[in-house]
Protein backbone atom coordinates (compact mmCIF):
# COMPACT_ATOMS: atom_id res chain seq x y z
CA UNK A 1 0.00 0.00 0.00
CA UNK A 2 1.06 3.53 -1.06
CA UNK A 3 0.12 6.46 0.75
CA UNK A 4 0.55 9.96 -0.14
CA UNK A 5 0.17 12.53 2.36
CA UNK A 6 -1.04 16.35 1.83
CA UNK A 7 1.54 18.94 2.66
CA UNK A 8 0.57 20.78 6.36
CA UNK A 9 -1.26 23.49 6.76
CA UNK A 10 -1.31 25.72 9.49
CA UNK A 11 -4.31 26.71 11.90
CA UNK A 12 -6.26 29.32 13.35
CA UNK A 13 -6.28 29.73 17.16
CA UNK A 14 -9.59 29.14 18.92
CA UNK A 15 -11.72 31.10 21.13
CA UNK A 16 -11.93 29.99 24.49
CA UNK A 17 -15.42 28.52 24.17
CA UNK A 18 -14.86 26.18 21.43
CA UNK A 19 -11.59 24.12 22.22
CA UNK A 20 -14.13 21.26 22.36
CA UNK A 21 -15.17 21.65 18.78
CA UNK A 22 -11.74 22.42 17.02
CA UNK A 23 -10.62 19.28 18.59
CA UNK A 24 -13.71 17.44 16.93
CA UNK A 25 -12.77 18.92 13.91
CA UNK A 26 -8.98 18.78 14.16
CA UNK A 27 -9.64 15.20 14.46
CA UNK A 28 -12.05 15.11 11.19
CA UNK A 29 -9.51 16.83 9.23
CA UNK A 30 -6.83 14.91 10.35
CA UNK A 31 -8.23 11.55 8.96
CA UNK A 32 -9.60 13.10 5.96
CA UNK A 33 -5.85 14.25 5.77
CA UNK A 34 -4.95 10.79 4.89
CA UNK A 35 -5.34 12.01 1.17
CA UNK A 36 -4.67 10.02 -2.10
CA UNK A 37 -4.17 6.13 -0.39
CA UNK A 38 -4.37 3.02 -2.58
CA UNK A 39 -4.33 -0.66 -2.23
CA UNK A 40 -1.46 -2.44 -3.84
CA UNK A 41 -2.85 -5.41 -4.64
CA UNK A 42 -5.68 -7.17 -6.44
CA UNK A 43 -9.47 -6.92 -4.56
CA UNK A 44 -11.36 -8.68 -6.33
CA UNK A 45 -13.68 -11.35 -5.74
CA UNK A 46 -14.37 -14.74 -7.60
CA UNK A 47 -17.33 -13.23 -9.09
CA UNK A 48 -15.84 -10.24 -10.40
CA UNK A 49 -16.63 -8.24 -7.37
CA UNK A 50 -14.33 -5.82 -5.44
CA UNK A 51 -13.59 -6.91 -1.89
CA UNK A 52 -15.07 -4.58 0.16
CA UNK A 53 -14.05 -5.75 2.98
CA UNK A 54 -10.26 -5.85 2.26
CA UNK A 55 -10.72 -2.42 1.09
CA UNK A 56 -12.31 -1.34 4.55
CA UNK A 57 -9.42 -2.80 6.78
CA UNK A 58 -6.53 -1.39 4.26
CA UNK A 59 -8.11 2.04 5.04
CA UNK A 60 -8.24 1.46 8.72
CA UNK A 61 -4.60 0.46 8.49
CA UNK A 62 -3.84 3.80 6.79
CA UNK A 63 -6.01 5.61 9.35
CA UNK A 64 -4.05 3.68 12.29
CA UNK A 65 -0.86 3.71 10.58
CA UNK A 66 -0.57 7.52 9.60
CA UNK A 67 -2.77 8.89 12.14
CA UNK A 68 -2.30 6.75 15.45
CA UNK A 69 -6.34 6.31 15.38
CA UNK A 70 -8.24 3.39 15.99
CA UNK A 71 -11.44 3.04 13.31
CA UNK A 72 -14.20 0.97 12.13
CA UNK A 73 -15.21 1.60 8.46
CA UNK A 74 -17.85 0.44 6.57
CA UNK A 75 -18.32 -0.13 2.74
CA UNK A 76 -20.68 -1.23 0.52
CA UNK A 77 -21.64 -5.05 0.73
CA UNK A 78 -20.47 -5.60 -3.17
CA UNK A 79 -19.42 -3.58 -5.99
CA UNK A 80 -18.70 -4.72 -9.20
CA UNK A 81 -14.92 -4.55 -10.66
CA UNK A 82 -15.56 -2.01 -13.10
CA UNK A 83 -12.93 0.46 -14.14
CA UNK A 84 -13.61 3.85 -13.64
CA UNK A 85 -16.46 3.43 -10.94
CA UNK A 86 -16.65 4.70 -7.60
CA UNK A 87 -18.30 4.24 -4.11
CA UNK A 88 -18.26 5.75 -0.70
CA UNK A 89 -16.62 4.01 2.49
CA UNK A 90 -16.83 5.79 5.75
CA UNK A 91 -14.35 5.74 8.46
CA UNK A 92 -15.35 6.01 12.19
CA UNK A 93 -12.92 7.46 14.99
CA UNK A 94 -14.07 9.23 18.43
CA UNK A 95 -12.18 12.46 19.49
CA UNK A 96 -9.30 12.28 21.38
CA UNK A 97 -10.59 14.88 23.99
CA UNK A 98 -13.60 14.05 26.23
CA UNK A 99 -16.08 13.56 25.73
CA UNK A 100 -14.94 11.83 23.06
CA UNK A 101 -17.53 12.56 20.07
CA UNK A 102 -17.85 10.14 17.37
CA UNK A 103 -16.93 11.46 13.71
CA UNK A 104 -17.75 9.97 10.59
CA UNK A 105 -15.46 10.96 7.44
CA UNK A 106 -16.10 9.76 4.11
CA UNK A 107 -13.51 8.14 1.97
CA UNK A 108 -14.44 8.29 -1.81
CA UNK A 109 -12.90 4.48 -3.33
CA UNK A 110 -12.23 4.56 -7.23
CA UNK A 111 -12.40 1.51 -8.83
CA UNK A 112 -8.72 1.51 -11.18
CA UNK A 113 -9.05 -1.41 -13.16
CA UNK A 114 -11.09 -4.72 -13.85
CA UNK A 115 -9.04 -6.52 -11.43
CA UNK A 116 -10.10 -4.54 -8.23
CA UNK A 117 -7.41 -2.18 -8.16
CA UNK A 118 -8.09 0.57 -6.27
CA UNK A 119 -7.42 4.41 -4.66
CA UNK A 120 -9.49 5.77 -1.79
CA UNK A 121 -9.23 9.37 -0.58
CA UNK A 122 -10.84 11.03 2.57
CA UNK A 123 -13.04 14.11 2.05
Amino acid sequence: MHIRLPTPRTGAVAPRGGVAAVAALACAALISACGSSSSSTSTTGANGTVDTARVAASIEQSILKERKLASKVTCPASMPAEKGKTFECVAITHSVKPPHEEIKTPFLVTIQSNRGYVTYEGK
